[in-house]
This record gives C-alpha cells, structure tokens and sequence, in this order.
C-alpha cells in the first residue's frame, strides 16, 4: 500500500520555500539549527556577562554591611553599677587595661530595650548575663531572659566594692551642638543586623527604638571616623514616638550636648530635627 500522507509543508503558504530562502525553523521535537543554537548562545553569553557586571556594580554602590559583632556563643556574665536613664546600661570598670569605665547598654531579645526589667534596679549592684555586641570599641549586651541563675539579678557583693569610677558617673556639659548624621537603632547598628543602617533597614531600625532599643546618631568626622551619640529628650529621659519618622534618614539636628563618663549624650527636641 502506498505513504498517502502529505509532504511536509505541503500546502502551508510560505513555508513551502522556506529552505530554498536560507531561512531556518525551529521545532521543539528536532535538533535546533546550528544557525539559531549559535544565536541563542550568543545572547546567552551576553546576558550572564550583562548581569555579573551589573552584579558587580550594585556591590560597589551598596553601602557598607557593617563590622559590627554579634557573640551568640555562651553567654557571658558581668557585674557593676545599673544605671536606668536615659536608657539602661551597665558601669563596669573597664577590662582591657585602660584607666576608667565602660558603659554597657542593656536590651532585651528582639525589639526591645531592657527598660522594664532594669528600672526597679536602678542605683544597685547588679549581675548580669547575656550575649555582647560590638562595634568601634562601643558595646552592648543583650540580656539573657528571665529564668537564668544571673540573667539580671541584685549582686551578693556589697555596693562600695566596685571602684569609685563605676559607683560615681559624672556628667560634663559641653555645649550646643549642630550635628548632621543618621539615626539608627543601636543594637541593630553595633552587630545585630548587617546592614544596621540605611533605608533598607528604616522599618527594622523604627520598630527597635518603638520597642526601647536606645536610638543613636552616627555621625563621621572629616576623616571618615565615625561618632556615637545616644539621643534623649531635653530633660534627659527617652525619646518618644515624635523621633520615628527621622529614623534611618539623613537628618540635621541640634541641641545640649554632654559626656557621661565614656557615653556622648545629645539633648534634642524632636521639633528641631530636620530631614536633610
């Protein structure tokens, strides 16, 4: 019996001369034709070369993650003087052979300062246990939570123990001040995210200081060497809800600066913050 089907193309207007025209057709059950196989790799080539170079330069544009270090190792354990305002930090003498103390602020697991647990304590020898974070020398200990043998509890030891430095803080005004930086969420910013800074992290760093973490300027001097500053409201306590629209922007504010033994402490009204 004689093949009655058709020949292939028959009948189709315009594919008829199709190969006579140098003209090729892919069909997805066929090899490809070498023609088009050396097309579709050239574009292939190009696009992956396109987006490691544009890979490569939104790197280099991105802003700096960040060397902040965040110990999740075992928690370590401190002991000094808690002082609750503006924003809970404990005194410690310091560890690294310099002459002085170290001020270590407190927050919670999560979005939120150490406020509530730290308040009844304030003025007391306390101990202490948690994970540290750090950046530029300046550190921060996330606390342990409840139900640990010294997660936050009042010291056995009597309060005139500690050195005279720890039991002592001294306040120095140092004037007005005109400051230009970013205000980021502190714990966030010295390890506890990477990048701690910048618009990406706006909604993280806004809903940390809503919580209590304890919201800090950054500012850089002429070498490109950056400043903390913990911000406060004029008469020294936290800042309230009028500060979260600043956070993460870059902003110009002014107001009474003053040093708290190792901790800049800036005075500010959230009305004279001014978005630059």
């Amino acid at each position: 019996m004689s093949d009655s089907r058709p020949a292939p193309f028959a009948g189709a207007p315009g594919l008829s001369g199709l190969r006579d025209r140098g003209g090729e057709f892919y069909v997805g059950y066929l090899p490809m034709p070498r023609g088009l196989l050396r097309f579709v790799t050239g574009i292939a080539i190009a696009l992956l070369i396109g987006m490691t170079l544009l890979a490569c330069v939104l790197a280099r544009t991105n802003g700096d993650p960040g060397d902040g270090v965040w110990n999740t190792g075992a928690a370590q354990t401190f002991e000094g003087l808690l002082v609750a305002d503006p924003y809970p930090h404990l005194r410690i003498a310091r560890d690294s052979g310099e002459v002085g103390i170290e001020s270590l602020l407190l927050v919670e697991m999560g979005k939120y300062g150490g406020g509530q647990r730290a308040a009844p304590l304030n003025g007391k020898r306390v101990r202490v246990s948690g994970w540290l974070l750090e950046r530029d020398g300046r550190r921060m200990i996330e606390m342990e939570p409840s139900g640990g043998a010294s997660q936050l509890v009042i010291s056995d030891q009597p309060l005139e123990t500690l050195p005279p430095a720890v039991r002592q803080p001294t306040h120095e005004p140092l004037g007005e001040l005109t400051a230009r930086g970013e205000i980021v969420d502190s714990k966030c910013f010295l390890g506890a995210m990477k990048p701690g800074h910048g618009k990406t992290h706006k909604e993280c760093a806004t809903l940390c200081i809503a919580g209590g973490i304890p919201p800090m300027l950054v500012t850089r001097n002429a070498a490109g060497e950056r400043r903390y500053i913990l911000l406060c409201d004029r008469d020294g306590r936290a800042l309230d809800r009028r500060l979260l629209p600043f956070v993460a922007d870059p902003v110009e504010l002014r107001g009474k600066l003053e040093r708290c033994d190792d901790l800049l402490l800036l005075r500010v009204d959230p009305n004279d913050i001014r978005r630059l």
